[in-house]
């Protein structure tokens, strides 16, 4: 797995990323991927803080064979049979492969299997013309024109859920009993927890606090605020990168030294560290309900 941050001003087209079935057919993988919308990047939600997710319940097959259709026809209107969801900074969402979804524009920060199969399901976004290659870009070229094929793409089930939030939504859970942690002089969230191919925590370390932070699994870390110390190395939260700098905001943790466990300490007497952890397949510390 790997994870990445995405800042656009306005929404992404509606689109699929393959599940391994597919992927198959030109020699990928599928992709599952999480969002999480981190407060420290979002004081601004851009032009459209909405992400459209699935497929209306209702909606019959045909309709969306249609819009696929019609993809060279102008707006080929697929948003008009999908649910668009207000996002909210602090929370985040797991988007399995067969499910369609056109990102809204929060600030994002996305641990994904490493893997970039998609096709873009919708032809006209925010006054963009998306091409039609787009459409075709997972599918093997002996198969372009067959729409048939997109419609087998799309995961039914999963995407006519009237029930999208209960199963997809992720409000942060604390690891720990968070009295205890905040008398040890941290809070720990899990903000990426419905999928077995990756997971995300949120760590807080309280200004002027030294805390030993142990986990099960390997782990990369990008810094979100504050400064202080990681084991022997510097980290801090650049407020600007010039080009070719080297910072001190992203480190890797081996298994061995997660286990072991990591000293962090908060130089600060009023910043808080806050830093984003990812992990990668089968966190043994990882709890799916």
């Amino acid at each position: 797995m790997y994870s990445k941050f995405f800042d656009n001003m306005g929404p992404l087209p509606h689109h699929i990323h393959p599940s391994d079935e597919f992927g198959k057919l030109t020699g990928q993988n599928g992709k599952p991927e999480a969002y999480y919308f981190p407060p420290q990047v979002n004081n601004h939600g851009g032009d459209f803080p909405y992400t459209f997710f699935g497929i209306a319940p209702g909606t019959s097959k045909e309709t969306i064979l249609d819009c696929l259709k019609n993809f060279n026809k102008g707006d080929n209107k697929i948003t008009n049979y999908s649910q668009a969801f207000r996002l909210q900074p602090g929370t985040g969402w797991d988007v399995p492969p067969g499910m369609l979804h056109a990102p809204g524009s929060l600030c994002t920060y996305e641990p994904q299997k490493a893997s970039d199969i998609f096709a873009m399901y919708q032809s006209l976004v925010n006054e963009a013309i998306i091409p039609d290659e787009l459409l075709w870009n997972a599918c093997p070229k002996n198969r372009w024109g067959d729409y048939e094929l997109l419609l087998e793409m799309i995961d039914w089930d999963l995407n006519v859920n009237p029930n999208l939030m209960d199963n997809h939504y992720m409000e942060p859970k604390p690891v720990a009993d968070p009295a205890q942690m905040q008398a040890a002089g941290y809070q720990e969230t899990w903000i990426c927890y419905r999928s077995h191919d990756y997971s995300a925590k949120e760590l807080t370390v309280l200004p002027g606090q030294t805390v030993v932070i142990r986990d099960a699994a390997a782990y990369g870390m990008i810094m979100m605020q504050g400064h202080g110390k990681m084991g022997a190395w510097d980290i801090e939260t650049p407020s600007l990168i010039r080009f070719g700098q080297l910072t001190h905001d992203e480190y890797f943790v081996s298994e061995a030294a997660a286990k072991a466990g990591v000293k962090i300490t908060n130089t600060s007497k009023s910043d808080p560290i806050v830093m984003l952890k990812h992990f990668g397949p089968k966190n043994p510390d990882l709890k799916i309900d």
